[in-house]
């Protein structure tokens, strides 16, 4: 374990988590909201509750992959 156990990076860490957990609820919120208001006829792909979880973890992935791409560039 080379990890280095500060408060600094404790902190550090719990605010990547909470930051992830937002951009989740975020993501079911936003898509419960456009299957609600029928934005662009969406309502008719996301009317069953399996499609609508689908669709959300579809874009949780597509979000994790482009996380994880954009730190690995910054390497």
């Amino acid at each position: 374990m080379a990890r280095d156990f500060t408060f600094g990076n404790f902190l550090k860490e719990v605010g990547m988590r909470l930051g992830a957990a937002v951009v989740v609820v975020s993501v079911f919120l936003g898509v419960g909201y456009f299957n609600r208001t029928n934005f662009l006829g969406l309502s008719s792909v996301l009317g069953t509750q399996a499609s609508f979880v689908a669709v959300s973890l579809a874009l949780i992935g597509l979000i994790s992959l482009s996380w994880i791409g954009i730190q690995q560039y910054r390497q």
